[in-house]
């Protein structure tokens, strides 16, 4: 008799629209039938829930979950230049950016992501506390052309950047990304050294794009192009570049990033709150761009909530394209799940078998989300959060019953309130 080592029973698998059992083996969707007869190391009773792919989080600052709220309703450059690198230059740490992991990972787990891409300083410390927690992450050292208090200059950060990701390398769930932070605040050299990095250590770019009017305006007044053409021009461009935002392309551009096989990490609300724009998404995915989905820094957004992000974006472009197709719901999961686990080469993002078991159950007794017709559509845009009862990641199960398993959700949340109280005192 085949042996599991977790079994799910009468679940209703949302993609199938049939109710099943879910064998998983090593990490894996080994087994999707109904009525499994099975050992299992662990069976989880699932009858009335629904079985979905979990969360890929492609574009974040998770330790920023500490400055989350300050600086609200600012445009983007003053609330950086203002508040957020003013703070970090006084508050950002080793003991910052753990608190802050661990405030922000509990709060994906919590909202079923189990992928997110973080470009921060100490990632070495947020590695540690995503690999306690269970969940994968793409981590990268942030690199700058000015000087903060973690390195003084480009030579220093690429330094920094390298050692990191070979003391990185090997790891399970975790793995090493090289993060130029954008084109304005790169030299072309930086770039072109950051691209030579990773090659060097076949590892993937991470880069914040044509987030905003100004920075197109600016990087054509300093280079004479746009920015994903000025990119295209240092030979920055490839599939293994993430790009974050992408709010502003040329029609020109939008082919350029469609032949590198360049993928676009869309953050819809952190767009919005910041006042920076709506990303033509519609049209990228139409003309065969890689899209996924992000929430950018709690401190921009102001959650982590990928659920909510999901939502958000199926409804934005309705609303701004005036048409009730422009995305819709089965496009947006896909987008918010298997298209980020396949940016970074991760065969998750579906519960099918074959692909590895990051999936969600959802908890659909609650008047929102009654009576059930269509699971997807309904998830999509009428479930919340909370109705999230479990999360697997890889295999293993992070949270059941609304419980997290791999983390002391009360000692974290007493370390964040600390953490405020320190910088609510320096703030006045």
């Amino acid at each position: 008799m085949e042996a599991f080592d977790l079994l799910i029973k009468g679940v209703l698998v949302a993609e199938r629209g049939v109710k099943a059992d879910i064998g998983i083996k090593e990490g894996k969707i080994s087994k999707i039938e109904p009525d499994i007869e099975a050992e299992a190391k662990y069976t989880i009773r699932a009858e009335g829930r629904i079985a979905l792919p979990s969360f890929a989080n492609m574009h974040t600052h998770v330790p920023m979950s500490l400055l989350r709220g300050l600086g609200a309703d600012l445009p983007l450059m003053d609330w950086l230049q203002k508040v957020i690198w003013p703070l970090e230059g006084e508050f950002v740490s080793p003991e910052f950016v753990k608190a802050g992991a661990e405030l922000g990972i509990l709060e994906m787990i919590r909202s079923g992501t189990t992928l997110f891409m973080d470009m921060y300083f100490f990632e070495e410390v947020v590695g540690e506390v995503a690999e306690s927690a269970g969940i994968r992450a793409g981590l990268g050292f942030g690199i700058l052309d000015f000087p903060t208090k973690v390195a003084k200059t480009p030579e220093e950060y690429l330094r920094k950047a390298r050692d990191f990701a070979k003391g990185l390398k090997g790891h399970d769930l975790v793995f090493p990304v090289i993060c130029p932070h954008a084109p304005y605040t790169c030299s072309p050299d930086t770039l072109r050294r950051a691209k030579e990095l990773a090659e060097e250590l076949g590892l993937y770019l991470h880069i914040h794009v044509a987030e905003t009017k100004g920075e197109v305006e600016r990087i054509k007044k300093e280079f004479g192009k746009t920015p994903v053409s000025h990119l295209e021009s240092v030979s920055f461009l490839s599939e293994k570049v993430l790009c974050a935002h992408m709010v502003y392309l040329t029609e020109e551009e939008v082919e350029i990033v469609r032949e590198r096989g360049v993928k676009v990490a869309h953050c819809p609300e952190s767009n919005l709150k910041l006042a920076s724009g709506i990303a033509p998404i519609p049209e990228y995915v139409r003309k065969g761009v890689h899209v996924c989905l992000g929430t950018d820094g709690s401190a921009s957004n102001d959650n982590l909530d990928m659920l909510e992000e999901t939502s958000t974006m199926a409804k934005l472009h309705k609303g701004a394209t005036l048409d009730a197709k422009a995305i819709d719901a089965r496009t947006a999961l896909k987008i918010a799940t298997e298209n980020g686990f396949s940016a970074v080469g991760i065969k998750a993002g579906k519960v099918e078998e074959g692909y590895e078991a990051d999936l969600i159950l959802i908890n659909p007794d609650s008047p929102h989300l009654q009576p059930l017709y269509d699971p997807i559509a309904q998830v999509v845009y009428s479930a919340k959060s909370s109705d999230i009862e479990t999360v697997i990641c890889k295999g293993r199960v992070l949270m059941e019953k609304r419980e997290v398993k791999t983390m002391d959700e009360e000692r974290i949340l007493y370390e964040a309130k600390r953490w405020g109280e320190r910088i609510g005192s320096f703030l006045k």
